[in-house]
């Protein structure tokens, strides 16, 4: 598909397919969008059928991850219309907060006081790009996957380019092996300058009826401090001291024990995290490149889910960064020289346990 038709909806499904895998760009009759759906199927064990769904024209959100009868992704329908926090949405360039709207670069101070987020929480910004529309290309498939990427740009005609002015292009591929879903990111600089940013996903994962059955382990020594407006202060606590115990997640527990909204670091290698759903007889094991170094822990009350987000970075890293050469290291921003890509990559791997 051209990135000039890539820009509109589907007058009708186009799909392709092997003996395995499907692809299809069609229209979602619920949500009125266009919607990029791969799938696998298992022909000896329908219960692994796998079916991935992402909306390009809201965000390039993954609102579903279904495995044979369950979805694992939790959306509601109408907050996605809305481009509101739901599904799994994409965090870029700046993954959750940003203290006072503001930050240094460089020597330069950017505002991004008119971005204007659903809620009351000022300093919430997530990113610049999950409430736009997204670009796509024709799906793949090859003999051992199916895939698709999606693409957005930042330029002079994008909202609040006076407080992120850094010319360039977000891709994300979608790539689905069986019941394993990588969401490969790349970044490309195409200004004259250093580029700074960070990248996350926010999925809102299914815990379904009952929070005590479904444990969640990940595979973190460290959080870090917040103050009162859920920003950090640099502080890093060690889960390993009594201490601080409470707040050690590196053997399963279970959700309904928790109630966090916490950014933790200095993970193990390899970065595993792992929800399991006892009474499915499932696993969900979440895990990243290494240029992951944080990741938030969100236990939602009103709905049933959990977020586990992978971060290229801790919260407000723009602004850590640049306090000192301790907070840098703390902050983990990365930075991309003109012309030059930087990628990394997110995965979703089904598991079972009986």
């Amino acid at each position: 598909m051209t990135d000039e038709h890539s820009q509109m909806p589907s007058t009708g499904d186009q799909s392709v397919s092997s003996s395995r895998y499907t692809a299809e760009v069609g229209q979602d009759p619920a949500l009125h969008t266009t919607t990029l759906s791969l799938s696998s199927t298992d022909q000896s064990n329908s219960s692994r059928n796998t079916l991935v769904c992402i909306a390009p024209e809201f965000g390039s959100n993954l609102f579903r991850f279904r495995v044979g009868e369950h979805d694992l992704i939790y959306t509601d329908q109408q907050l996605l219309k809305k481009r509101d926090y739901t599904g799994n949405f994409v965090l870029w360039p700046f993954p959750n907060r940003v203290r006072d709207k503001r930050y240094t670069y460089q020597g330069q101070m950017y505002s991004l006081e008119d971005v204007q987020r659903p809620g009351n929480d000022a300093a919430l910004v997530h990113g610049l790009v999950f409430d736009r529309p997204w670009h796509y290309t024709q799906p793949v498939i090859g003999p051992d996957a199916v895939s698709v990427t999606t693409y957005i740009d930042i330029n002079t005609e994008s909202p609040y380019y006076t407080g992120y002015p850094f010319d360039s292009r977000l891709s994300l591929t979608y790539t689905l092996s069986g019941t394993e879903l990588t969401v490969t990111y790349q970044v490309h600089n195409k200004s004259t300058r250093a580029l700074p940013f960070g990248f996350a996903l926010h999925p809102y994962f299914s815990t379904f009826a009952d929070k005590h059955d479904v444990f969640v382990s990940i595979p973190a020594q460290a959080v870090m401090e917040a103050d009162d407006e859920m920003l950090p202060t640099g502080r890093i606590f060690d889960v390993r001291k009594v201490m601080y115990a409470m707040y050690d997640l590196r053997e399963p527990t279970p959700i309904a024990c928790l109630k966090l909204d916490h950014v933790y670091t200095r993970l193990n290698q390899p970065a595993l995290s792992i929800l399991d759903y006892k009474k499915l007889a499932m696993q969900l094991h979440i895990s990243a490149t290494d240029d992951f170094t944080h990741l938030v822990i969100f236990t939602p009350e009103q709905v049933p889910s959990l977020c586990i987000e992978y971060q290229t970075c801790s919260t407000d890293a723009i602004n850590l960064h640049h306090q000192s050469t301790a907070l840098r290291e703390i902050a983990h921003l990365l930075e991309i020289q003109p012309g030059e890509t930087y990628s990394g990559a997110i995965s979703y791997s089904v598991d079972f346990t009986a």
